[in-house]
């Protein structure tokens, strides 16, 4: 099932935001499509095997940052059958450019918070990864920022919305949350989270306006 979309006027609470692929940005796109293509695999295939595997990076105080964790890649590339390829794969990923803050985000939030908006940032992130993202001078638009290394919650788990929309102070359907991943907005009916699949900016504009969301 694909992400539904909440287009309509509804009290909202609080917006949420997701990290990598939304306020941090890569020139040449999602990870996903770079690595399939590196791999010679479909995306779909490379995304399954990736979300089978990725709690190895997500969870735990002793989780290793996203180009160095070895052992999630060497049970993903055998997932995929390209056991062969980890050396050259891991040559891969630690080359790719880290990408950077987006300006025209950083823009939207400041803007968000003059007119009054309670903002939070939820990430799946390990350990290392999120004691670098705190180091970002954007972090102080957030009134929340939770990292799924530090909670022991990833997305798309239910109890991670949960408790994202209780440390903001909100009901959990008065949460918009914006993310890259349709992975990761998955549960959003089950859960009651308004969900935004993030494309670019100005679309995500437009998305937070028809929501009724003033900018």
């Amino acid at each position: 099932m694909g992400v539904i979309y909440f287009f309509c006027m509804k009290k909202l609470g609080a917006i949420g935001f997701d990290w990598g692929g939304v306020i941090l940005q890569h020139i040449d796109g999602s990870f996903s499509n770079v690595a399939s293509e590196f791999l010679g695999v479909d995306n779909e295939s490379f995304r399954r095997a990736y979300f089978l595997h990725n709690h190895l990076i997500n969870k735990g105080a002793n989780s290793r940052a996203f180009d160095q964790a070895t052992e999630m890649w060497g049970n993903i590339l055998s997932e995929l059958g390209l056991a062969d390829r980890l050396e050259g794969f891991m040559k891969f990923v630690q080359a790719r450019p880290k990408g950077e803050v987006s300006q025209a985000m950083v823009e939207l939030l400041e803007r968000l918070k003059k007119h009054g908006w309670k903002l939070g940032l939820l990430s799946n992130a390990s350990a290392e990864g999120s004691q670098r993202i705190r180091t970002q001078e954007c972090l102080r638009f957030f009134d929340v920022t939770l990292f799924s290394a530090e909670i022991g919650l990833m997305k798309p788990e239910p109890e991670a919305f949960l408790k994202f929309a209780a440390e903001l102070k909100v009901p959990i359907t008065e949460l918009v949350f914006i993310d890259d991943s349709e992975h990761s907005l998955s549960t959003a009916e089950v859960v009651g989270y308004i969900p935004v699949r993030f494309q670019s900016t100005e679309m995500l504009i437009e998305q937070l306006r028809d929501l009724g969301v003033e900018i």
